[in-house]
């Protein structure tokens, strides 16, 4: 694929492993520049962790760094996209989108605000429609998929890859004790790899991601395992490649992506109860599970050579949903989204008045509005909300004889 130099990507980064690959996907259509968020606790990960790519900059999240890099671009006549990796189904990717795009609006450089739809069909948090049926989840796996980037030995035979859940809803298998102590238990040759962000990679917590007490316990316990994958490990396609049997969650998109692999793997699928719906057309490629009964039931006819194979159709139904996957997906997404077009769009860059807007629609009023302004550290942060909790409660207290 050859590097479009007229073209860069602005991403805002909230996370540490969790987005890699879809980071070293569009660097390989252009430059990358990731700003990372003060408050984010995979800072120096992400650092360490690009630190030697030529493709993707790293830079701490503020507006000042921001505007500094797009006033470089517009002197270079480079054209910036602003991808959002944070799905627009929830709070943080909505606010992100009206930051950039009030920033945008000043700045016609910015020639697109851009959510990327990076989970897909069947994760119930983006909508795959935003992709254009283009898998970009795949393209990095296409592209390096000869690498011999992990030992391909019979240890791949079985990948466990939880998801994770919460408090509210605890629908990961990571909530399910018995399945975890089973999956410790487990005698035969396998691997596990948890969700990045379930990785104990930093003594700090990510503020956006509050996992429930349970699932954390259960993930360290894994972790702990002899099996267990490294988090840097970040190319997940590869290990289901190779895999015969796949132990996942429901609402995550692995079960979907391992139906793209038209080699009659066996997608064992953790789903509660509350998740079983009839509307769910991926579950008839899938053996579903929801107690350790059922699941050692499952392995030991599989060991047998009992188990249904449930996918040999499975490619035909991936079609279905998105297109044959290449490694060209980031370029046909350029000419969907007509980012490739040539215009001269110079004009001074109004800095003060950027700042201001900025300053009007995300003060410090509401929490994700502070997250989603970049200007502040978790501590920050919630040293200015409980200051205002302690003064409201210290207010009301002062006029309580009024009451």
């Amino acid at each position: 694929m050859v590097m479009s130099n007229k073209l860069t990507f602005f991403v805002p980064y909230h996370t540490g492993y969790a987005h890699v690959e879809l980071i070293l996907s569009f660097a390989s259509f252009a430059d990358v520049h990731l700003f990372i968020y003060k408050w984010n606790p995979s800072q120096q990960l992400v650092r360490n962790f690009f630190s030697n790519s030529k493709q993707v900059h790293v830079h701490e999240f503020s507006i000042d760094s921001i505007l500094t890099e797009l006033i470089k671009q517009q002197q270079q006549q480079c054209r910036v996209v602003i991808l959002l990796t944070a799905s627009i189904n929830y709070s943080l990717g909505q606010l992100q989108y009206r930051y950039f795009s009030s920033i945008q609006k000043y700045v016609p450089t910015i020639i697109d605000v851009y959510s990327t739809g990076h989970c897909m069909y069947g994760c119930q948090s983006c909508a795959h429609e935003n992709s254009h049926r283009l898998p970009i989840t795949f393209t990095n796996y296409m592209r390096t998929k000869h690498l011999k980037s992990i030992e391909i030995n019979k240890n791949n035979e079985i990948i466990v890859c939880p998801s994770f859940s919460s408090v509210e809803a605890p629908f990961s298998l990571l909530s399910n004790k018995e399945i975890v102590e089973q999956i410790m238990a487990f005698s035969f040759p396998h691997l596990i790899k948890l969700h990045p962000l379930m990785y104990p990679s930093t003594n700090d917590e990510n503020p956006l991601f509050p996992f429930s007490d349970l699932e954390q316990k259960h993930a360290y316990q894994l972790c702990n395992s002899k099996n267990i994958l490294p988090d840097t490990q970040t190319n997940t396609l590869k290990l289901i490649e190779h895999a015969r049997v796949l132990i996942c969650d429901s609402d995550s998109s692995i079960p979907f992506e391992a139906l793209y692999f038209n080699d009659k793997k066996h997608i064992l699928v953790y789903e509660t109860i509350e998740q079983q719906s009839k509307d769910d057309d991926r579950r008839k490629y899938f053996h579903t599970f929801y107690n350790v009964q059922q699941l050692d039931t499952l392995l030991e006819r599989y060991f047998a050579g009992e188990l249904e194979c449930k996918t040999e159709k499975s490619h035909e139904f991936f079609l279905e949903k998105y297109e044959e996957p290449d490694g060209k997906e980031i370029e046909r997404l350029a000419n969907i989204r007509q980012w490739m077009i040539n215009e001269n769009h110079h004009q001074n860059i109004d800095i003060e008045k950027i700042k201001q807007e900025l300053k009007d629609q995300f003060s410090s009023s509401t929490q994700i509005g502070a997250y989603v302004s970049g200007e502040y550290t978790t501590a920050e942060i919630q040293k200015i909300f409980y200051a205002e909790m302690y003064d409201t409660f210290g207010a009301l207290l002062d006029n309580l004889d009024e009451f």
